[in-house]
């Protein structure tokens, strides 16, 4: 007892203490399942690890077994080296301060405490055993008694010790023991439950709508967890960006993107927004962030990304690639870009007859222009010949040649026998 140490079997919070090294006394304790247990234990029902003890010490005499005084049988069987008081039947006897642990018959843990002085004040162990079977103990061990036996309520002490202090006679003190039997309320792990929760009676109450979990530190969202697209905070599921909804099982609708689906997408022509970021995947014939901008001519397809392959370098339609412009929708938009490239076969019904009506305008101008080119040609060229023939008619036309003497009355009578004769000046 130099050491100061504690003698027989001590296990504490499930870890083992103490052994008893073979000496044989009451023991009390208290299994993983929460079965007492009281009385005398071999080494392989202490060691046991199916249903370890979690709790377990050694006393001195069997007071109450099965609702029974046991001391007489206790001291026939026990090792009475345990004790200092002197003989076994004087440590049995004689009045002193007293401690003792057990139950009731409602399983409940009772622990007894009396003050007093060795030889001088206090109960015996028979003393101490009826008064317990008074209130309905049914088995206890006596633990250590006189300076050793001290009561601690919430940390003050609530006995009168036996013993002096060192120091100061004057006052009593608890002796320094180096164990001690502590009864408290069932403790939580951790005792504050991590700050999500209120320890009652050894369970941890957790507080708010999502943590879970014996310390409360664990984050429950519900069975679907966030549907795989969030993560489960102390106020609910916190969706990743393109989610919503409680459970964040709702993708953002197509004009709404980021987290919550708070932000307006600015995609236009029936282009898709990415959820996440809003970014506009545009439709064949279009192009741009917003997907505003048709295709430039000769490209076509998703993006704009593909090259047109229709001869002469004539463009084709920008969503489908299509050459026979024909039966393109926006064929109004594409002939006011590409005004004239496009080969017979290519242009529309309308196009065509435009086209005819403008030819035959034209060769019809053509030949009235080159028609009234010959009438005035031909008026001309009348016009010419006509004053050729008038000035030949002047100048050598046939007329009859009258003398003046008979235009006076002279004419010769030769001359008056020759009347159808004509005289040209002009002849020699």
């Amino acid at each position: 007892m130099a050491t100061g140490e504690c003698l027989g079997n001590v296990v504490s919070d499930g870890r083992r203490v103490s052994s008893s090294g073979g000496l044989q006394n009451a023991q009390f304790g208290i299994r993983r399942d929460g079965t007492l247990v009281t009385g005398y234990l071999s080494e392989e029902e202490v060691l046991d690890t199916e249903n370890p003890f979690v709790q377990l010490l050694s006393g001195v005499v069997w007071l109450i077994r099965n609702g029974s005084i046991y001391i007489n049988e206790s001291q026939a069987t026990e090792c009475d080296e345990t004790q200092e008081t002197g003989s076994f039947s004087k440590f049995v006897n004689v009045v002193s301060a007293r401690t003792a642990v057990g139950h009731d018959r409602k399983g409940q843990l009772v622990l007894f405490h009396v003050d007093g002085q060795t030889e001088q004040r206090g109960i015996n162990l028979w003393e101490m055993a009826e008064f317990l079977l008074k209130q309905d103990v049914v088995n206890a061990i006596n633990l250590d008694g006189g300076g050793s036996a001290t009561f601690v309520l919430n940390g003050t002490l609530a006995s009168y010790p036996s013993d002096h202090c060192q120091d100061n006679n004057m006052w009593r003190c608890p002796r320094s023991v180096s164990t001690v039997v502590c009864v408290h309320k069932p403790r939580c792990q951790p005792p504050d439950c991590n700050g999500h929760g209120t320890c009652v009676e050894g369970h941890c109450q957790c507080t708010g709508h999502f943590w879970r979990g014996a310390a409360c530190d664990e984050l429950d969202c519900g069975p679907s967890n966030c549907s795989q697209h969030g993560l489960c905070t102390e106020t609910g599921c916190r969706c990743e960006a393109g989610w919503t909804g409680s459970n964040c099982s709702e993708a953002c609708s197509n004009d709404s993107f980021g987290e919550d689906c708070a932000k307006k997408c600015q995609c236009q022509n029936g282009a898709a927004c990415d959820p996440v970021w809003g970014t506009c995947t545009c439709p064949p014939g279009f192009t741009g962030d917003s997907c505003v901008q048709e295709c430039p001519l000769g490209w076509h397809g998703p993006g704009c990304q593909r090259p047109c392959e229709c001869e002469h370098e004539c463009p084709c339609d920008p969503q489908t690639g299509n050459c026979n412009l024909t039966q393109a929708p926006n064929l109004s938009s594409i002939l006011s870009r590409v005004k004239q490239c496009l080969q017979p076969s290519q242009v529309s019904l309308q196009t065509r007859e435009f086209s005819l009506l403008t030819g035959t305008t034209c060769l019809a101008l053509t030949l009235a222009l080159v028609f009234l080119l010959l009438i005035s040609i031909v008026a001309n060229v009348s016009l010419l010949l006509g004053s050729r023939a008038e000035r030949s008619r002047h100048l050598d036309g046939s007329y009859v040649y009258h003398p003046l003497q008979e235009m006076n009355g002279e004419l010769s009578a030769a001359e008056k026998e020759q009347p159808g004769e004509t005289c040209n000046p002009f002849k020699d």
